[in-house]
């Protein structure tokens, strides 16, 4: 009987041996799996980010191409359209002055009459150049309106500024003639500034009416110069393209 007892008793330490062994196993085996999971996730997340910046990068380049001007490389009408709203919102909510500035080659269609349309192009992408370097705040940003015309966006940026950025940029592309090939073609612009705070019932077609009466006046006075807008006014019919 005791011998019986016995055997038992070695089966039973047996099995319980065995069974810790199996515990054990399972749970080296399971602490493994989970850290081989934990690193193919943190693998899987890193690569899934990375892949996510390398698109964000990609959205954000595609649409910085979207908002430039193919031909001066500086922002297209597009993106003044915007910004120009987005600028008005904020000068209606932080009670700032908004400046407007409008730019336009003076005679440019007797330069690709005379030149050609490549001198032209020239004129526009140095004028582009000279206008995108004279702005001195981030804030600030320069457009091609549209042909020939360039406008200037100065947020915070009171009408005597305006004048003064427009008379610089005016006096340098007077002094600096447009080269193109051996020909050194003097050329010069004329611009119309406007500012004011945005109120509750001010519109885009409000600053560019402004702007661009302004801009008529000095044209209309003979060019090479900078008028103002103290006020927003109705807008002026444009002299015809071949007077431009």
């Amino acid at each position: 009987m005791s011998n019986i007892l016995l055997l038992l008793a070695a089966a039973l330490v047996g099995s319980g041996v065995t069974v810790l062994v199996m515990a054990w196993y399972r749970r080296r085996w399971q602490r493994r799996y989970t850290e081989q999971m934990e690193a193919s996730m943190q693998s899987y997340n890193l690569e899934l980010q990375i892949a996510l910046d390398e698109l964000a990068e990609k959205n954000r380049l595609l649409e910085q191409q979207n908002m430039l001007d193919a031909l001066s490389g500086i922002y297209n009408r597009t993106c003044f359209d915007k910004r120009l709203t987005n600028e008005l919102k904020r000068s209606r909510r932080e009670k700032t002055t908004l400046g407007l500035v409008f730019i336009d080659i003076d005679h440019f269609k007797k330069i690709n009459d005379t030149h050609g349309h490549l001198a032209g192009d020239a004129a526009i992408q140095q004028i582009a150049g000279i206008l995108a370097k004279s702005l001195k705040r981030s804030s600030d940003a320069a457009f091609r309106y549209g042909g020939e015309e360039f406008a200037l966006l100065l947020p915070g940026t009171e009408l005597t500024g305006c004048i003064e950025l427009a008379e610089h940029v005016r006096q340098t592309i007077s002094n600096t003639p447009i080269q193109i090939g051996t020909l050194s073609l003097p050329v010069t612009l004329s611009a119309g500034c406007y500012a004011a705070v945005a109120d509750a019932n001010t519109s885009s077609n409000d600053y560019i009416a402004a702007a661009d009466s302004a801009l008529y006046q000095a044209k209309h006075q003979g060019r090479n110069r900078t008028a103002s807008a103290s006020a927003i006014v109705t807008p002026i019919i444009q002299e015809s393209a071949n007077e431009s």
